[in-house]
């Protein structure tokens, strides 16, 4: 290879590195050419921090990742600012679902998930009217979470949710049946009857709002044992106790 062409050679390198190297340092930044807006643009992400562990995250019906097994959380990075629809899912779980927005340089958070167990299996308890007194009289309802953040305000209709430390009142959910006692299920979900009906709501009031049917009684009255996870249920003078609920 003569001089001329070793000239020629590294000259289109440096043309080259030259062309590409800010493209690979904007690359590296999170800058990213959006096509629908055609415009560049700085890319955000989501944050996931789910109950149980390993469960699949998707956006837009593709899945993108899996919960750590040690962390049961999930980054998902360099995404383009605009709304996506999060599907977290797990076997055996009612999906959880909602609409969320990336915005540019900045990270969408949902880390108070829980995932529901489907058709969770309640075992008639052989136990005497004393016996069931006994039981229920330790599991009263209260209005404030367990964080002590948080305050239900609910009549026979609609519920709400007061946070203490934001000082801010939010409405929550309305049924044309009546509501029966409200429980917290955790520090950012509700359990409660409606009607027949037994009912976990999330408290995350952004886009739609995630409630599954967990079982169905005759007249329910219902019990929520929170140190154990375990839902009690009285119906049709039968006691029913569920297996454990919670991660």
């Amino acid at each position: 290879m003569n001089k001329r062409t070793r000239t020629i050679l590294f000259s289109i390198c440096v043309f080259l590195f030259a062309l590409t190297a800010p493209s690979v340092v904007f690359y590296s930044q999170g800058y990213r050419f959006d096509f629908a807006s055609k415009k560049i643009v700085q890319t955000g992400g989501l944050y996931f921090k789910v109950a149980p562990r390993s469960a699949q995250v998707s956006l837009n019906d593709k899945i993108k990742d899996t919960t750590s097994l040690f962390t049961s959380s999930s980054l998902v990075e360099n995404l383009l600012p605009k709304t996506y629809i999060v599907e977290i899912s797990k076997d055996g779980y009612y999906p959880w679902q909602k609409t969320l927005e990336v915005k540019e340089r900045q990270v969408t958070e949902a880390k108070n998930i829980t995932l529901i167990p489907k058709i969770p299996e309640l075992s008639k308890l052989q136990v005497t009217q004393e016996e069931i007194k006994s039981i229920v009289s330790e599991f009263k309802p209260t209005a404030t979470s367990s964080d002590g953040h948080k305050l239900i305000e609910a009549d026979k209709h609609e519920i709400w949710i007061e946070f203490l430390r934001e000082k801010e009142k939010i409405f929550l959910i309305r049924f044309s049946e009546n509501i029966g006692k409200v429980f917290w299920f955790n520090d950012y979900y509700l359990i409660f009857n409606v009607g027949d009906k037994i009912k976990v709501a999330e408290i995350d009031d952004r886009d739609r709002l995630n409630v599954v049917n967990l079982a169905e009684f005759k007249a329910p009255e219902i019990f929520w044992d929170s140190l154990n996870g375990k839902l009690y249920v009285l119906s049709e003078s039968s006691f029913y106790v569920s297996e454990k609920l919670l991660p």
